[in-house]
């Protein structure tokens, strides 16, 4: 068991230092407001959506997504109560303008790749992968949809409206395009040429590195003599690592699925924020330095909170 939670957490250990490289040169000097800004647009526009269209169209077939389909109800039906657990609190402890829309988005969405994988693999085997990427794509989905739209929204002072025309506008953007081209790509077995396909590894795999990087260089502009445990902080903790798995774990004698994706579902809840939070909120203006302490904090509460979990998982199903 202690060589499982040690494999699991070296994906925590790999992400704190990359971190740590960003806050190091942003420190130094190597990073201004301008390379920020540059690094969050060319996530978002360019290597993302490239990073998307090759992992999905790598791991997926139509015939596997048509035979996973029916378990996609839990994590859909999950994330949809932590997104209202997380909207509730945001106005019941009145969380400021500007940050809403991230505090609810770090209820209901997960780091379920970089983390999530490793995670699983290391405690279930590769037979957690098709959970895992299951997960995956309704983690990705909702959060370029619903938890973009929270952050545009906040970020513009104009509350939650889904379909206010410039909060529609910003949700079709590139990475959810891709996520559409991708889905063509499978259900109608297109395939991509072979130097296509490598470019776009190449390309998408700067995603991470980049992602944490750049959460690196906020958190270097956030005073860490004054830094405190606030409210704020407190809270989107307990909605990452409370919450969202619980909300799982309320709906599984309601919604069927297979064993193996009760485990995996609910160790995908409990991972850290989503590292492309802080991106999307310096993308559209929204509280990043928050978005950023946030995504750190939660990663380093991971330490703690992942083995928990793969303990009570092991003990429970």
């Amino acid at each position: 068991m202690l060589n499982f939670v040690l494999q699991a957490l070296e994906g925590i250990f790999t992400i704190v230092f990359i971190v740590g490289i960003g806050y190091v040169l942003s420190v130094k000097g190597w990073f201004d407001e301008k390379s920020s800004a540059l690094i969050a647009r060319l996530v978002t526009t360019i290597s993302l959506p490239l990073y998307m269209i090759a992992s999905l169209t790598k791991n997926f077939t139509a015939e596997q997504l048509a035979r996973l389909a029916p378990d996609t109800l839990l994590p859909i039906c999950s994330m949809l109560l932590a997104l209202i657990a997380g909207k509730a609190a945001s106005r019941l402890f009145k969380v400021r303008q500007g940050r809403q829309g991230i505090f609810a988005t770090n209820f209901f969405i997960a780091n379920t790749m970089f983390i999530g994988l490793p995670v699983n693999q290391a405690l279930f085997g590769d037979e957690s992968i098709p959970s895992v990427m299951l997960y995956y794509i309704v983690n990705l989905v909702f959060f370029w949809t619903l938890g973009v739209q929270n952050i545009v929204a906040d970020a513009e002072g104009k509350g939650s409206s889904l379909f206010s025309a410039a909060v529609l506008k910003k949700l079709w953007s590139p990475p959810l395009m891709a996520f559409a081209a991708a889905l063509l790509l499978i259900v109608f077995s297109i395939p991509l040429p072979r130097f296509l396909m490598r470019g776009f590894q190449y390309v998408g795999n700067l995603t991470t590195p980049l992602s944490l990087v750049f959460i690196g260089i906020e958190i270097s502009k956030i005073s860490l003599r004054r830094f405190h445990f606030e409210r704020d902080i407190v809270l989107g903790l307990a909605g990452r690592f409370l919450i969202c798995p619980l909300c799982v774990l309320a709906l599984t004698p309601f919604i069927t699925v297979a064993p193996i994706s009760v485990r995996v579902f609910t160790m995908q809840a409990a991972m850290p924020a989503m590292t492309q939070m802080a991106i999307v909120a310096k993308q559209y203006g929204a509280d990043s330095s928050f978005a950023a302490a946030l995504s750190f904090i939660t990663i380093l509460g991971g330490l703690i909170v992942i083995p928990v979990y793969m303990t009570v998982v092991n003990l429970c199903f």
